[in-house]
């Protein structure tokens, strides 16, 4: 925590949305009033979520919303944020210290562990560059909670870092961190967990994976053959990182984004 006088990085959070109109008013109402920015990635839904968001960007200030103009998975839309992060580091609009927290938008991830995981690695910062929560995994079928094992296991071998649940997503990290990480990620469908676990422990960041979470519901989504395509890509950023062939389209893929971007008004939080 900080000590009288010390300035509180400031709390970011990195939102993938796909057709949550559901959820999505529940998770702002508790997540917003938590972060001081929040980069609401719309992975072109098709329901009501773009709405939704852009009331919320009047009524708070507080929202950076990327309207992607294609679906293009949720790994993908990390990568987005992921690169919207490092725009603004380096536009001086954040600073390196500040926290970045990656959470689900389909109610798995409950905001209030968001002040738990930043006030977590605020009393390690010296020991670990990473938190990523572990989930409890009461409400998961026995096959997920397998499949989980298996890839927890191979990215604890590929990364040569120890974890007890690397597809948490729950993870929080200083803004500094993200352009080493957008070096080698690549992103695609639901393989981002797997590959940032892979790739943050080969480059030697400490990631403590031991604060438990709460997880309230469990929603359906990738399936035993999902599993071995997030192991593929996996292996990719692996092979990446080994052969040292970094990605090449980040410059690309940010011009797209930023023209998907719609920043708060003047006089906000940037």
């Amino acid at each position: 925590m900080a000590s009288p006088g010390e300035v509180r990085p400031r709390r970011l959070v990195i939102l993938p949305i796909f057709n949550e109109e559901a959820m999505l008013e529940k998770v702002l109402t508790d997540l917003l009033p938590r972060v001081d920015l929040a980069i609401a990635v719309n992975d072109a839904s098709t329901d009501r979520t773009r709405e939704i968001l852009e009331e919320w960007r009047r009524r708070t200030g507080k929202l950076i919303i990327v309207n992607c103009r294609r679906n293009a998975g949720a790994s993908t839309a990390l990568r987005k944020g992921y690169l919207l992060v490092a725009y603004l580091l380096e536009q001086g609009k954040i600073s390196p210290d500040d926290l970045v927290v990656e959470m689900d938008a389909d109610g798995q991830h409950d905001p209030r562990y968001l002040t738990i995981l930043c006030d977590h690695y605020q009393t390690r910062a010296n020991e670990v560059d990473v938190v990523l929560g572990r989930r409890d995994f009461r409400v998961y079928p026995k096959y997920k909670i397998f499949g989980n094992w298996l890839l927890t296991s191979a990215a604890s071998v590929l990364g040569g870092m120890r974890y007890r649940d690397v597809e948490s997503n729950f993870r929080v990290m200083p803004a500094k961190h993200f352009a080493d990480l957008l070096r080698w990620y690549g992103g695609y469908r639901y393989s981002g967990a797997f590959e940032v676990g892979i790739i943050l422990g080969r480059l030697g960041f400490r990631t403590d994976n031991s604060v438990l979470i709460d997880v309230p519901l469990y929603r359906h989504g990738a399936g035993w053959l999902d599993g071995f395509h997030v192991l593929w890509m996996g292996l990719r950023a692996w092979g990446r990182m080994i052969f040292r062939r970094p990605v090449s389209d980040n410059e690309k893929l940010l011009e797209e984004t930023i023209a998907e971007t719609s920043f708060p008004e003047e006089n906000n939080v940037l």
